[in-house]
């Protein structure tokens, strides 16, 4: 018997900030599963601002979403039917692809298995997944901080700020980091353990690093672009690490590439800036995974999850994401 589909697909281009309306329910029918395919009902969803790259007409890495197609992203989910026998019914599976509806058919071989051992499956998404990753590789495979090395990290109440600053806690960095409310500053100080937090909505970031680090920043953790990362190659130390992970503050632009205004001063001062993604570090994904999940077994990590009920809230929870509405890694449970 067929199942029915429902997705959130692309119903037109957002034109700078995304609106619900950029967004329309649509259903599918989904025939049993041929050869080698699983049919499978999603239980957890990702949001992550990578999504608002696709949803562009600017190409790129992520590529473009068709009008009319469902979204792409991270999902966790349950096989219901199979003709695999790699992964039959029953099976929990991780796909990066099929997020933004509750049911679909793939390929098995598309599909990570995932064990309902390793905790709560939704950290597939979160924590084990792109957000631990992408925080694990710019802390430890691109900044490599040493003790008592001042370290900048923007958007540290997000999902991968959060984690970010914590790991660069663990390895003796003093930790300057931004946030954008001072309530959201105060969790960042009081529960992540950094050293001092900005609120970059009412303070004057460079003000702020200029008292807080007047010897210079030796590394920078940046997913914001933009304004802040001007400010933060004016505010490194001769011979200071950027990692680079994401531009979030240009992605409703009409360029989400454009590059700092001030770059020559990167030269002058020997600055490093270094861009990467999660996908560099997938081979040590293992590695990577058992050190979170060890750090969050001892007390040592805080996971910070926030979680909305239904896929009808996605649009808007998408929205509350870019805006810096929530705190920590969104997930979408259905």
């Amino acid at each position: 018997m067929p199942v029915n589909s429902r997705q959130i697909v692309l119903a037109r281009r957002p034109e700078g900030a995304p609106q619900v309306d950029d967004f329309a329910m649509r259903s599918a029918a989904l025939d049993a599963p041929g050869a080698d395919e699983v049919l499978v009902r999603n239980l957890w969803l990702s949001l992550d601002p990578y999504m608002r790259l696709a949803m562009s007409d600017q190409g790129g890495l992520h590529g473009t979403v068709p009008l009319g197609a469902p979204l792409p992203g991270g999902a966790v989910g349950e096989v219901i039917a199979s003709a695999s026998a790699e992964l039959p019914a029953g099976s929990l599976v991780l796909s990066m692809a099929h997020g933004w509806r509750d049911h679909y058919l793939a390929p098995a071989s598309q599909l990570q298995a995932l064990s309902s051992e390793a905790g709560p499956i939704q950290r597939f998404l979160g924590l084990y997944g792109l957000t631990g990753i992408t925080a694990w590789g710019g802390i430890h495979g691109v900044l490599k901080p040493q003790p008592g090395e001042t370290l900048f990290v923007g958007a540290a109440a997000g999902a991968v700020g959060s984690v970010a600053v914590q790991l660069a806690k663990r390895a003796g960095a003093r930790v300057i980091a931004s946030a954008g409310s001072d309530a959201k500053c105060a969790w960042v100080t009081g529960t992540l353990g950094a050293d001092y937090a900005i609120n970059y909505r009412h303070e004057n970031l460079a003000a702020r690093l200029a008292d807080l680090a007047p010897n210079g920043l030796a590394a920078a953790f940046d997913n914001v672009g933009g304004e802040q990362l001007e400010i933060l190659i004016d505010a490194m130390a001769r011979r200071g690490r950027i990692a680079l992970c994401g531009a979030i503050a240009l992605y409703d632009g009409a360029n989400y590439r454009a590059g700092p205004r001030n770059l020559f001063a990167a030269i002058e001062k020997h600055v490093s800036l270094t861009g990467f993604n999660a996908g560099f570090y997938f081979a040590e994904a293992p590695r990577i995974i058992a050190d979170l999940a060890t750090a969050e077994a001892e007390g040592a990590l805080i996971n910070e999850e926030t979680i909305i009920g239904g896929l009808e809230a996605m649009p808007q929870g998408f929205i509350d994401l870019l805006t810096g509405a929530s705190r920590g890694k969104i997930l979408v449970r259905i």
